[in-house]
């Protein structure tokens, strides 16, 4: 149950951003792109791209592409790029403004990010035959109310996929809300973060700070991430690879005062598999107690990420207030249980998915085949040293 006085915190800002006059983004061919278009007509974007496949050398490239291409997806303005001798295609010119619309209106309008994405969904038994191939997209709403998955062939037909079993046939899958826009909004929150006062300015510059603060020449003491394993990641086929993120938070000092990150896991993309990122997760000089969280959670929404951001921070700063005089580890358990509350499943149609959390990791400390706090995800952590040049 979500505390009433959070609640409406968070629809009070919501209700303040949408009652700001509309600001208006006009693009080089002078179409105008206003705040409230929110979201990507994703089966004008699917037909657009439908009409682009019957170019036969143009499918051929994407399809081979997306093969060879081991990452979730690929941003479908780099696809375009890449087979830019199409660009007198009439259906090539409306598939890029499309996506260049989509692009723009999320750097100017970051509240709601959509960078569109293309990836490939094969049958379980792989196949080079592709004609039969089909354009879908994942539908709105709940995915816990979804009943069927809609998708177009290539001469628009409209057809009804299972939605938790993979298709028979090979489907081009159409992403809004990928790696790519996760990217961006994960540095949008980090700068509300920094702009809160509840990050430090490690992070806010493309080159990151790694030159030690407590002692001189000691190096920087970090916790990385050896191995990770999610039991479930939440996520239906249509929805693809997972978007895991990590929140990490500890207390900076005396007066006890919480350090928060949003932290990236790109590589984490599906459950039952064990991986070895060799990612650093916690900069122990950002904190004056020698313990932190780890809580992870799955981007599927691809909508008001800055109501997530506002939640943490309104929540936060909440119980600090009235925690502040308790000892250092009571508070650091209260940050993450703020952060976990504030989760704003009540606003988002599609919910950024709690995964599992890991409490008081100590400095120093060595964790193998550790299961966090829901038994979802096992991890192995290890102590760092970033040594100075």
């Amino acid at each position: 149950m979500k505390k009433p006085i959070l609640v409406l915190q968070v629809l009070l800002v919501a209700f303040l951003l949408f009652s700001c006059q509309s600001e208006e983004l006009v693009l080089e061919d002078n179409a105008v792109i206003t705040e409230k278009e929110t979201s990507i007509d994703k089966k004008k974007l699917a037909f657009n791209l439908i009409d682009l496949l019957q170019d036969s050398g143009f499918k051929a490239n994407t399809l081979q592409g997306l093969q060879k291409d081991h990452s979730p997806g690929i941003k479908l303005s780099t696809l375009l790029q890449q087979n830019s001798t199409k660009a007198n295609n009439p259906a090539y010119a409306a598939l890029m403004n499309s996506i260049t619309q989509a692009e723009e209106r999320a750097k100017s309008f970051p509240d709601v990010i959509e960078i569109p994405e293309l990836w490939l969904q094969q049958p379980l038994q792989k196949t080079s035959d592709f004609s039969n191939l089909l354009v879908a997209f994942a539908p709105e709403g709940d995915e816990s109310e979804w009943t069927s998955i809609v998708a177009y062939t290539l001469d628009k037909q409209e057809v009804n996929l299972e939605v938790h079993s993979l298709p028979s046939v090979p489907v081009l899958v159409i992403e809004t809300s990928g790696f790519e826009t996760l990217k961006m909004e994960v540095d949008y929150m980090n700068q509300e973060l920094q702009a809160s006062g509840l990050q430090n300015t490690r992070f806010a510059s493309s080159k990151m700070d790694l030159s030690p603060t407590s002692k001189a020449n000691s190096g920087l003491q970090t916790t990385k991430l050896d191995k990770i394993r999610l039991n479930n990641d939440e996520e239906p086929w249509i929805s693809g690879a997972a978007e895991i993120y990590a929140i990490t938070s500890g207390i900076k000092n005396t007066n006890k005062e919480p350090e928060i990150k949003i932290i990236p896991m790109y590589y984490l993309d599906h459950d039952g598999t064990d991986y070895y990122p060799n990612q650093v997760m916690l900069f122990w000089d950002d904190y004056r107690y020698q313990a932190a969280n780890i809580q992870l959670f799955e981007k599927d929404s691809n909508n008001n990420y800055k109501s997530l951001v506002t939640a943490i921070t309104n929540g936060v700063f909440q119980i600090i207030g009235l925690v502040s005089q308790q000892p250092w580890v009571n508070v650091l358990g209260a940050v993450a249980a703020a952060i976990l509350e504030a989760t704003p499943d009540e606003w988002y149609t599609n919910d950024d998915d709690y995964v599992d959390s890991f409490y008081t990791i100590e400095k120093n400390k060595r964790y193998t085949n550790y299961m966090g706090a829901r038994a979802n995800a096992k991890v192995n952590l290890s102590p760092f040293t970033i040594l100075d040049n």
